[in-house]
């Protein structure tokens, strides 16, 4: 049965891995993912329109759903900015909001996280962007009920 196996995976290009091995995965977000709760407090930060900083988002929630890593905001207490990266121009915070560039480690577990180090813009819609420097600290979840 292997040298079946192996015939298929070298015939479509298959590469083979190491038993156990994963790798990470792409964090969306979906039309459950409250998005209110982070422009309420990005508001709170007096935060504006077109404004760009890097910040810490506290806590945000982890789930899979049909393979993928869906990231809710609806635990959220806090923005802590790192950096002003360029001025807002005084307008209103939009309403939708998207993801990019967001992963996972593979032995990441769903649950209750701080997403450290990530680029928060509002322009047009609020962005969530990762950096080199991003990472998924665990958050106890006895300390964030909602």
């Amino acid at each position: 049965m292997t040298v079946y196996t192996s015939f298929f995976r070298n015939l479509f290009g298959i590469k083979e891995q190491p038993s156990g091995a994963r790798e990470s995965k792409q964090v969306i977000i979906t039309s459950s993912s409250q998005p209110e709760v982070l422009q309420k407090r990005m508001q709170e930060e007096k935060l504006s329109h077109g404004e760009t900083v890097t910040a810490n988002l506290s806590p945000v929630r982890l789930e899979k759903s049909r393979g993928k890593v869906v990231m809710y905001f609806c635990p959220m207490k806090t923005i802590e900015v790192l950096e002003t990266v360029a001025a807002g121009d005084g307008g209103s915070i939009p309403g939708e909001v998207k993801v990019e560039g967001l992963t996972t480690p593979a032995n990441l577990r769903e649950g209750i996280y701080k997403l450290k180090n990530v680029t928060l813009t509002s322009n047009g819609t609020m962005q969530v962007k990762a950096t080199d420097k991003t990472t998924w600290e665990s958050a106890p979840s006895e300390l964030y009920q909602w």
